[in-house]
């Protein structure tokens, strides 16, 4: 069953309804769910999809004449067309679309790129010709980010210009993720959300009735496991010198975030390192954080943004041994689930974070959000606020959130904390103190309900 991706498929629905011709590009990183989207999408509609492969010329010609051929004649007729070339191909597309609304979505396009040197130019003409002579709604869909933003959608790409929309595909928020376990707990959603990063190739791992222990030993924690090597199989599927990059994702997990950490950990110079940690943002593998307000260069750091390789780089990295042995169910029961909530910390603040961008009620328009550390005067030790969002009209007033994923209750105590913080921070003066508890909030915390203090629960952040 297909779930989510409501928006989405309004905007392809809407283009599709409302236009005679459109150019759609569709794009994001790899096992996000786009192929199902345009499955989706095109499943009451005249379709010709086209999955471009990691090949040569005659091996996309061939696949192309495919599906072409399946559209025109059927699956039960034993004809098979032979296209010389790829403009052929697209010309025999144009005149099947004539007299009908057909959907031609080529996938994978960067792999046609690279077998056919000018498929991006014969596009540009099919485009600007043939496709809106007869009518025909083009999606155009890629996993490769950096080629889809600098060699479709950038002003140096023969297509500039011709798309009538984009649609840039993200893993699923917390929320988005719990539509698929309906009859999980809520604990046991989070933890999903948690492993898997929202993104559905991960998430398909948790929908049996297995518990989350035994798919996860099945899943990630054995060595015949179907996402066991897979952070090494994106890397090689994304990038050049993935050796360089593993070994820069490593370091960050073992604690190095600053630039010259990580450079000096594997060897490079500060300047490379800067380039191939650039291209793992593009991913949305790594994000560089700088406190909030603040654009000190000096207090900038570098962290696995991405929660299943957060998730494997802290118990399959550090563990291999453990699950070559084949103990995979020891080492989730000694190593795991003791240290469950300490992985949730930070999955929690980004939960946090995703609740007031998205779906909270707010007392003012968010301009700069994110996490904020510093000096305390009053401590002379390092504060840190999980995260804070700041007033767009005025940067004077603010949220500042505590986010705690522990089985204890929240206290009064926390909220005096953050009061502390915020002064140390002394960038807000009209403040919001929002406090995010996995387990609930004290008696005492309870009693100091007020206009600027919000008391948010698990439970309130899935309602």
């Amino acid at each position: 069953m297909f779930i989510g991706r409501r928006k989405e498929l309004e905007t392809l629905n809407n283009q599709y309804n409302e236009r005679s011709y459109g150019c759609i590009i569709l794009y994001g990183r790899r096992r996000v769910g786009k192929t199902a989207l345009i499955n989706e999408f095109c499943k009451d509609k005249p379709a010709i999809l086209f999955s471009a492969v990691k090949g040569s010329e005659s091996d996309n010609l061939r696949e192309l004449s495919r599906v072409i051929s399946e559209y025109q004649y059927g699956l039960d007729e034993d004809i098979s067309l032979s296209l010389s070339d790829f403009r052929s191909a697209l010309v025999a597309v144009s005149r099947l679309a004539k007299g009908k609304h057909l959907v031609f979505c080529i996938d994978e396009l960067p792999y046609l790129a690279i077998s056919i040197q000018s498929a991006l130019s014969v596009l540009q003409h099919f485009l600007d010709y043939e496709a809106k002579e007869s009518g025909l709604f083009v999606i155009l869909s890629g996993s490769s980010m950096s080629f889809m933003e600098d060699g479709v959608l950038s002003e140096k790409s023969p297509i500039y210009g011709r798309r009538t929309g984009q649609i840039k595909l993200e893993p699923f928020d917390y929320r988005e993720t719990a539509e698929w376990f309906p009859k999980r707990s809520l604990e046991e959603k989070a933890l999903i959300y948690g492993i898997s990063g929202g993104i559905p190739y991960y998430m398909e791992c948790f929908l049996s009735n297995n518990s989350i222990r035994d798919s996860v030993i099945e899943s990630v924690f054995s060595t015949n496991g179907i996402l066991f090597a897979e952070p090494s199989f994106l890397l090689r599927e994304e990038l050049k010198d993935s050796f360089f990059y593993d070994s820069i994702l490593r370091a960050i997990s073992d604690g190095k975030t600053r630039l010259s950490g990580i450079a000096d950990s594997i060897g490079i110079e500060s300047s490379l390192c800067s380039i191939y940690l650039k291209s793992l943002m593009e991913l949305g593998f790594v994000r560089k954080e700088s406190p909030v307000g603040q654009g000190s260069r000096k207090k900038t750091f570098y962290l696995i943004d991405d929660s299943f390789l957060l998730f494997w780089f802290k118990f399959v990295y550090k563990y291999a041994s453990v699950i070559s042995s084949g103990r995979g169910d020891a080492l989730y029961d000694k190593i795991v689930s003791p240290n469950t909530n300490e992985f949730m910390g930070s999955i929690f603040e980004k939960m946090a974070k995703d609740y007031i961008l998205k779906y909270a009620s707010l007392p003012f328009l968010i301009g700069q959000s994110g996490r904020w550390w510093g000096g305390n005067p009053k401590t002379k030790k390092e504060a840190e606020i999980d995260f804070v969002a700041l007033s767009l009209e005025n940067p004077e007033e603010g949220i500042i959130c505590s986010c705690k994923y522990r089985n204890r209750m929240m206290d009064v105590d926390e909220l005096e904390l953050m009061k502390e913080y915020g002064d140390a921070m002394n960038l807000i003066r009209i403040r919001h103190y929002w406090m995010f508890s996995k387990n609930g909030f004290s008696e005492d915390l309870s009693k100091l309900s007020a206009d600027n203090i919000r008391l948010i629960s698990l439970k309130d952040m899935y309602e």
